[in-house]
């Protein structure tokens, strides 16, 4: 800048020169402006190298007051990773999915899990839980206790996972008959011993399915959609804006969690492998359903890319608007 403004003053003083009728003195750089620029480019400097460092072992967003999502098109992108009902009822219960239709294993998912959790920068961690009571509308064993709310003929033999029609006592909502599982406060509805699960600032616990009239699959709403959960609004308030959902199970709890964040305007991916399910039919016509939706389906092996691609992008972000800074400075 220095070369420049002398280059500027000597062309000046050379024009005042051959026009001998004028005059011209060439104004003096004062030392002060000339030490406050020093000091600034240094300034500057020192966060251009440093601040990489810095936003790298800092990666994780604070929470805003701000409730809105940021548009889909946002350029900076804040990551959540979902996990969706790993508990010992569909690993190792009464609901375990080895046992169901597809015979898929529900623990092959948590070391999986674990690894994205050790080797990710995800800014926002859920692990979500069925939480039922025992009088629970799901559960075939209070099929009895609830037949006068049975739609067509009340006195009709059902069979465990058959659907049934509830008129009442809430709602018509259809409904699969499912095993005792996940109850409050029981060990059938603890998380898998092996995963992980730490204590931070950044990492929430969201229950579902706590109203005995009505189920919740989706960890944002309950099936019939008349009350959420709190996770969207845990969600917004991190501003997060793209989802990476995992756990059990693929074809119901999972999907709908998936189908859920996708309707609320989260860019959303579906961790292919990090996932089971129960019924192989069911899987693939809730993974078209997904993939119909919007919903990308990747692999384990690709988010750490996708999430570590977004965090360069806000370092570059903020580099930028040093150099924009830097050009001002020095004009």
């Amino acid at each position: 800048m220095i070369l420049t403004k002398n280059l500027i003053i000597n062309r000046i003083s050379f024009y005042f020169k051959r026009n001998s009728n004028l005059s011209y003195t060439p104004p003096r750089i004062r030392l002060s402006s000339k030490m406050f620029l020093d000091r600034t480019r240094l300034l500057i400097l020192y966060l251009t190298v440093n601040l990489p460092l810095i936003m790298v072992t800092t990666a994780s967003v604070q929470p805003s007051n701000d409730h809105k999502i940021k548009n889909k098109n946002s350029t900076q992108e804040i990551s959540s990773l979902i996990v969706v009902d790993v508990q010992n009822c569909f690993i190792s219960g009464n609901l375990a999915l080895i046992d169901s239709p597809a015979k898929q294993e529900g623990a092959d998912v948590v070391p999986i899990i674990n690894h994205l959790l050790q080797t990710v920068s995800f800014d926002v961690i859920i692990y979500t839980h069925d939480w039922h009571p025992t009088d629970h509308i799901s559960f075939y064993q209070n099929l009895n206790k609830r037949r006068q709310y049975l739609l067509g003929d009340q006195n009709k033999n059902y069979s465990l996972f058959d659907t049934v029609t509830y008129k009442g006592p809430l709602v018509q909502t259809e409904q699969v008959l499912w095993p005792l599982h996940c109850i409050q406060n029981t060990n059938g509805a603890k998380l898998h011993k092996d995963l992980i699960v730490e204590s931070k600032s950044n990492v929430f616990h969201v229950r579902k399915g706590l109203n005995p009239d009505v189920d919740s699959y989706s960890a944002f709403w309950d099936n019939n959609k008349q009350q959420k959960t709190d996770l969207d609004s845990i969600l917004r308030r991190w501003n997060v804006t793209h989802v990476y959902v995992t756990g059990l199970a693929t074809d119901y709890c999972v999907a709908a969690t998936a189908l859920d964040a996708i309707d609320l305007k989260y860019t959303t991916y579906l961790v292919e492998d990090a996932c089971r399910g129960v019924s192989l039919e069911t899987i693939d016509k809730k993974k078209q359903e997904m993939k119909q939706r919007g919903i990308t389906f990747v692999q384990s092996s690709q988010v750490k890319a996708l999430v570590d691609g977004a965090i360069c992008n806000r370092i570059y972000l903020i580099l930028m608007s040093f150099s924009i800074v830097v050009s001002f400075l020095l004009k």
